[in-house]
């Protein structure tokens, strides 16, 4: 199972809009844990009903609308992450191909296929964002993101110097680009191909 994280600098970054469309051009069973950290809970909570997730106008929701085989919920204690995370994926059915994390302090306890950091320059970092900013793989500007008409006119900044062949073809695959469009932007940013396919880089 392919994991993809999903992190901000700050609320209402883009999150769950990145998600929605990376489900909407996905052609494989899908899967999203969203977080929310709630210091003032003693316990935290799995929460996968299909009445509570499938709300409109909620983030779970829009997962759902959006093609989504299964969404859950996690409202947790950050102490608590760890454990609630393991339980949520407990909940998940061995089929699901690709599963979304959305959230920064998760991401801490995980080590997803490629990480995606949300960066939003109108609204203050948040302290969880900056544990996880150094590690992302690939870096979207808010502004760009919420402006663009399709998910493949994003633009976007590959963070290491260095990118797996495996990173590319998933990221490829995530925003609908062709692995050459990949390629030339890999080239472009100047950023080494590490363990190649033959003949695709």
């Amino acid at each position: 199972m392919e994991m993809i994280g999903v992190s901000a600098s700050s609320s209402k970054a883009g999150k769950t809009t990145l998600i929605s469309l990376m489900l909407e051009s996905s052609c494989i069973k899908t899967a999203v844990i969203k977080t929310s950290i709630n210091n003032q809970l003693d316990q935290y909570k799995v929460i996968n009903n299909p009445k509570i997730i499938n709300k409109e106008n909620t983030d779970t929701g829009r997962f759902k609308k959006h093609g989504a085989n299964k969404v859950i919920l996690l409202e947790s204690p950050a102490a608590q992450i760890p454990s609630a995370y393991q339980l949520a994926e407990s909940l998940l059915t061995n089929d699901v191909e690709r599963l979304f994390i959305e959230g920064n302090t998760i991401i801490n306890f995980l080590n997803p296929n490629l990480l995606f950091y949300l960066n939003n320059r109108e609204e203050p970092e948040k302290e969880s964002a900056k544990m996880v900013k150094n590690r992302a793989d690939i870096k979207i500007n808010t502004n760009a993101l919420l402006s663009a008409n399709r998910l493949r006119d994003v633009p976007f900044t590959i963070q290491p110097s260095n990118l797996s062949c495996y990173k590319a073809h998933l990221l490829a695959a995530l925003l609908g680009l062709k692995v050459g469009q990949v390629g030339r932007i890999i080239k472009e940013q100047e950023v080494k191909v590490t363990k190649c396919q033959l003949g695709l880089f």
